[in-house]
């Protein structure tokens, strides 16, 4: 029997109509970021768990009931996003467009810095692309995050 769903930790968002899955370890500001993001028109689809099936050889990821239209922002709490953003800020579902990896910086990684080789990721048996995003203070991981999108619509 094909397995054509799972779940994974992450926040999705869909902005500039591309689905963006954020994923990273707990702590990292997966969350924050997606606010950030909400606030530049973005739109909040699922956080800390993201149900992801395949439909007609296209990733959709959905949230789970329980945690549908919420956020968690550590120092603050649980919030839900339609009272603080409002109704148009939430949307039910989304396409799975490209994957970031936030990774905390390492002086002796060696990163991407020419963007000419994509790096692609498989779920469900299709391959996003993904990228890798490091994260250290005073970087615009919002930003940086549209940034990648905008470079994914481009090399469409």
């Amino acid at each position: 029997m094909k397995n054509d769903s799972l779940s994974k930790h992450g926040v999705l968002v869909n902005l500039l109509n591309k689905g963006v899955l954020i994923i990273g370890r707990s702590g990292v500001g997966k969350s924050e970021c997606a606010v950030e993001l909400l606030n530049k028109g973005a739109f909040l689809v699922a956080d800390d768990v993201v149900l992801i099936k395949e439909v007609k050889k296209k990733l959709i990821g959905y949230p789970p009931e329980t945690i549908k239209d919420l956020i968690e922002i550590r120092g603050i709490g649980i919030i839900n996003v339609k009272d603080i953003f409002g109704e148009e800020a939430i949307i039910n579902s989304s396409d799975i467009n490209l994957m970031i990896e936030l990774v905390d910086f390492k002086d002796d990684f060696n990163y991407e810095r020419l963007g000419y080789d994509t790096s692609y990721t498989e779920i469900l048996n299709i391959k996003i692309p993904h990228m890798k995003i490091p994260v250290s203070p005073g970087r615009n991981l919002s930003t940086l995050i549209e940034i990648a999108v905008k470079k994914i619509i481009l090399e469409s």
